[in-house]
């Protein structure tokens, strides 16, 4: 419902190279920039930008397109909403189609404002109240202490909440505020009996938590020495208080100094992952301002994509305690799911960052971020470090290692990994260690574990689950590979290891009429997909008739979800063909998008009357 003219209007003021850039590292490169592609996972930059264009390509997915295809792709989104985000940002006027669903939209954007407002208004009265209030003397001792300059407060804007009931309260209705708003972005509590709001926050030193924009849109206070003033207290208060998750706040998506480190994880290519506020700040002081800390919440996938938007590497700088070594072993899920090279600073026992930098100093930490060993390096030191001395604890310990390194794509990165693991533990025999390796990766294919991973071991190339079923199927039953229509294969299958598996099944079974594991092992010593094939052949799922009935349903199936697949791309080249007045070209991609319909109807009616 967008005319051709605002679209145009809107890619010829929104600067692709910037909006990329908020989700890409991008470098210069002749006329072009280039960076690691957002939409699958490399270690080289494959990725390039012709700002003058207004179009970007990335030579290993082959994605590419405007700034629209690129904001519906890294944002899930439909072309629509990009295009309003878009004309708000660079001020295009968009005509008005569905006045209910357009005054939804404006009632959202102005509440989000006013709650925005609201923050922003609290924020200037706790810096306000640092250096102003009688016991504002307090938390600005307690920032000395930490060594925190005058700066830094003034950077991340810290500030402190008075003792008082109200304080708060007073100052929003003095600004005319609604005490609705202050309660929804949990500044204000209403009272349990009678009428009217307290401060959620009282003598706390203030952080403001703002989004990767600079909105402030949470925050959390740390709790203080009393001030003489106060009345005693039944309890101590609880360290930190956060604000509650509202409207503009979700904490498994913030990450506290991601707006102030932004520019230089860039710039770094990568970003230090910390714990607390205090590390934080005194990260970003010592010289390290690609860092970035999660708010009351452990290291969640959406903080691990959001990281990834800007650097493909994490440095994780958790406590040197019991609950940091936990802290690990869970964000290396977290960053494999996400695609993220992560490495582990080790810090001495009892020690965090903050007090870490004031004792040895910001040249210390250098050292060790620049030798952080990766994740799974210290995995494997860890679990050495932490194993008891008995024969069988040590077995135990390598044995749980076997899944972490299973997932290692690269057989080079993976044999040096297990010569690690023998080093650390002190085992001489290779071989051992390999097999015991082996005997932990077992414990999870058993048969309800194995059917699972078949589809989901985390491969570099996606691969959807039918292709996956029906190569199992073949494996299950290998004689099928004769059966009528598993010729087709080849084409079908979309991914290149799982085709060369398929080759070696055919040529295994037409060799010596059956697979030898060892041997299909051999032959894919490479193969991206032999993780998810060692797990598959651990197990057989499906008797001869049953896989055959399969293979008859699968086959027609996953030629016309290929064709269903293909369909899309091909209108968008015969919008692009018109859109370059090569009319040709369109009249001839028309008439093979209309074979390929006609195709995939034919292949769904045969699909019905089965």
């Amino acid at each position: 419902m967008i005319s051709e003219d605002k679209i145009a209007e809107i890619r010829d003021r929104a600067p692709i190279a910037e909006v990329i850039g908020n989700y890409v590292a991008l470098k210069k490169s002749g006329n072009s920039l280039k960076g690691l592609c957002p939409f699958h996972n490399e270690k080289t930059p494959s990725f390039y930008v012709h700002p003058s264009r207004g179009f970007y390509h990335c030579f290993g997915c082959k994605a590419s397109g405007d700034i629209f295809s690129f904001l519906m792709h890294v944002e899930g989104k439909t072309f629509p909403e990009v295009a309003r985000d878009l004309a708000e940002q660079t001020g295009v006027q968009l005509p008005v189609y569905d006045p209910e669903r357009e005054a939804e939209h404006q009632r959202n954007k102005k509440q989000s404002q006013r709650l925005a407002s609201l923050m922003e208004q609290a924020t200037e009265f706790y810096c306000a109240q640092l250096l102003e209030h009688p016991d504002g003397g307090i938390a600005r001792h307690e920032l000395s202490d930490r060594g925190i300059s005058e700066e830094s407060t003034r950077k991340f804007r810290l500030g402190y909440a008075p003792h008082g009931w109200d304080s708060l309260v007073r100052f929003l209705e003095g600004a005319g505020a609604s005490p609705a708003d202050a309660e929804a972005v949990g500044l204000i509590v209403p009272r349990r009996s009678g009428r009217g709001h307290y401060d959620r926050f009282r003598h706390r030193l203030m952080f403001p938590i703002a989004d990767v924009h600079g909105k402030v849109v949470a925050f959390s206070g740390r709790a203080l020495a009393p001030a003489p003033s106060m009345e005693e207290q039944k309890e101590p208060p609880a360290k930190y208080l956060n604000s509650p998750e509202n409207q503009l706040y979700h904490k498994g998506e913030v990450l506290y100094g991601l707006h102030e480190g932004r520019v230089e994880i860039r710039r770094e290519d990568a970003s230090v992952l910390c714990e607390g506020n205090f590390d934080l700040v005194a990260l970003h002081q010592a010289g390290f301002q690609n860092s970035v800390a999660p708010m009351g919440t452990a290291f969640t996938e959406a903080h691990a994509k959001l990281l990834k938007r800007f650097a493909q590497k994490v440095v994780l700088l958790f406590d040197g305690d019991k609950a940091g070594r936990k802290a690990v072993r869970e964000a290396h899920t977290v960053v494999g799911k996400a695609g993220l090279e992560a490495h582990v600073v080790t810090l001495p026992q009892g020690a965090d960052p903050d007090s870490f930098l004031r004792e040895q100093g910001a040249e210390s930490l250098r050292i060790r971020i620049v030798s952080a060993p990766t994740i799974i390096e210290y995995l494997i030191d860890d679990a050495a470090a932490s194993s008891e001395s008995n024969p069988h604890a040590k077995a135990e310990s390598i044995a749980k290692l076997g899944p972490i390194l299973a997932k290692v794509e690269s057989p080079i990165e993976r044999g040096l990994y297990v010569e690690r693991v023998a080093r650390k533990f002190g085992i001489t025999d290779v071989g051992l260690v390999r097999r015991e390796l082996r005997r932990g990766l077992g414990r999870q294919t058993e048969r309800t574990i194995a059917r699972r991973d078949a589809v989901q071991q985390p491969i570099a190339t996606r691969v959807s689950e039918l292709q996956l079923k029906l190569i199992s199927l073949l494996i299950d039953q290998p004689t099928l590979v004769n059966h009528e229509g598993v010729d087709k294969l080849p084409k079908l299958l979309t991914s290149p290891d799982l085709r060369a598996i398929f080759d070696s099944i055919l040529q295994m079974v037409d060799r010596q009429g059956s697979l030898n594991v060892s041997s299909l092992l051999d032959e894919l010593t490479d193969n991206q997909l032999r993780p998810w094939l060692e797990a598959k052949l651990a197990v057989q799922e499906h008797d001869l008739e049953e896989a055959r009935q399969i293979l008859d349903e699968g086959l027609p199936l996953l030629e016309r979800k290929n064709i269903e697949h293909e369909l899309p791309r091909l209108q968008q080249r015969i919008v692009e063909a018109r859109r370059v007045g090569d009319d040709a070209l369109a009249a001839g991609l028309t008439r093979e998008f209309v074979e390929l319909t006609r195709s995939a109807h034919k292949l769904k009616s045969n699909t019905k009357q089965r």
